[in-house]
């Protein structure tokens, strides 16, 4: 069997082989590792990630996609907390992704996103909502603006969500901080903050996540994962 640090390790090298810069590299090798459960599909730097966490054993899981005529498989990698993670780049002129999942050669849904609609032949398929492009500066989140002391949130999706920001900085209030759609689909949020380390989550629609833009996680009171910043604007 292949060491499982040894495949993590390989797509790095790999990857920063291929023009992105060591911190890029760092950030995927921080999400990879420290993804514990399955969860819906989201945007990871310029690309989507996938997951999946089998109920049973499984020899091997991956992904097709209806712009490719469900023609290839792409298969998922395992990282050390037994969930299998896809991350795909986000192709030119899509809107959605439609997908299913090959699980051991079973077709099904993806069990972790709730969007999905059937065919026009009736099979059932998985849907992810591409965002639409964003602005150089806006694929980072938080950014810390030393000059005037503040941090910004940005969080892109499809268009029309309502976006709230809760953490450790406001009580863990899931509506007193609400983003602004800049622009269709890309939501943004600056707040002045003191100086420290604080926890905090994404709601959109109502649905919890961390920061996908943010690499830096950890876990609130009740142990669930959130994103962790730390602000030093000096």
């Amino acid at each position: 069997m292949i060491n499982r640090k040894y495949i993590i390790l390989t797509m790095i090298l790999l990857l920063a082989a291929s023009g992105l810069q060591a911190y890029e590299a760092v950030a995927l090798h921080m999400k990879i590792s420290r993804t514990r459960e399955a969860a819906p599909p989201h945007i990871f730097e310029e690309s989507v990630f996938f997951s999946f966490r089998p109920g049973s054993a499984v020899r091997y899981v991956g992904i097709a996609f209806a712009h490719e005529n469900f023609r290839e498989v792409h298969l998922f990698q395992r990282n050390e907390r037994n969930v299998l993670f896809l991350l795909y780049p986000i192709p030119e002129g899509l809107h959605a992704l439609d997908y299913r999942l090959v699980v051991d050669g079973l077709w099904t849904t993806d069990p972790s996103n709730p969007l999905r609609y059937r065919d026009a032949s009736g099979v059932s398929l998985s849907r992810f909502e591409l965002p639409p492009s964003i602005p150089a500066n806006r694929t980072r989140s938080p950014v810390i603006n030393r000059r005037d002391g503040t941090v910004e949130f940005n969080l892109a999706g499809p268009p029309g969500r309502t976006v709230f920001i809760s953490g450790s900085f406001n009580g863990w209030d899931p509506f007193m901080h609400r983003f602004r759609e800049v622009r269709p689909g890309l939501y943004s949020l600056s707040l002045r903050l003191l100086p420290g380390t604080y926890h905090y989550i994404f709601y959109s629609d109502g649905r919890r996540s961390p920061d996908p833009l943010n690499p830096d996680r950890g876990t609130d009171p009740e142990g669930y994962e959130v994103s962790v910043l730390h602000f030093n604007p000096q």
